[in-house]
């Protein structure tokens, strides 16, 4: 595909500061996170970091409904039928462009926002064993059958491996449109098409 100097803005100032405040949080809590390391499982900068990250998703939730239009999910969420058109498109070595997330994309998204939701809300549950009364003592009785901390570890590693589909998948689409989609998450901008 060929691209004009021209530039479109595509991401705002919020969706690449949550992108990559959650992107470092995520990966220094799941990389840093064995005993002894700055992030281990349970420790005070592990938890803070989490509550962080479903902060800035249901954040993010909220933004998706009331801001800019690249980031409204009614813009960029296809149905079935658009991914299956899609997928089909890439299969036949087509790259259509799209201004902010194609098909495949908003779909791993999603993926992503239910990963690190889950993720976090399991975490936030496994430490709820230490509470002695109030409403979270009663969750906690409520659910000690279920061990969260394993729950937690599962959900982690299923985000994780959306991560590294994520990033495989943006690096081969960058190479194969020849359009820097990195760049774009930095800067705000992608480049036209001709």
């Amino acid at each position: 595909m060929e691209f004009s100097s021209e530039k479109v803005k595509v991401w705002d100032a919020f969706v690449r500061i949550f992108h990559w405040t959650v992107v470092t949080l995520f990966f220094c809590n799941y990389l840093l996170s064995d005993r002894g390391m700055p992030f281990a499982r349970g420790n005070t900068l592990h938890r803070y970091a989490g509550y962080i990250v479903i902060g800035f998703v249901l954040a993010r939730l909220i933004w998706g409904v009331i801001g800019s239009k690249n980031a409204r999910f009614k813009n960029f969420i296809p149905n079935p039928a658009e991914f299956m058109s899609f997928m089909r498109a890439m299969l036949r070595g087509e790259h259509p462009y799209y201004e902010g997330h194609n098909p495949a994309g908003a779909v791993m998204i999603i993926c992503l926002l239910s990963g690190l939701l889950l993720t976090g809300l399991t975490g936030w549950l496994s430490t709820l064993g230490d509470a002695i009364d109030g409403w979270q003592a009663t969750v906690a009785s409520a659910t000690d059958f279920i061990d969260w901390g394993d729950v937690h570890e599962f959900f982690a590693n299923l985000t994780m491996l959306g991560a590294g589909i994520h990033i495989t998948a943006v690096v081969l689409v960058s190479h194969l449109t020849r359009e820097n989609l990195v760049h774009a998450m930095l800067s705000g901008y992608k480049k036209k098409p001709k």
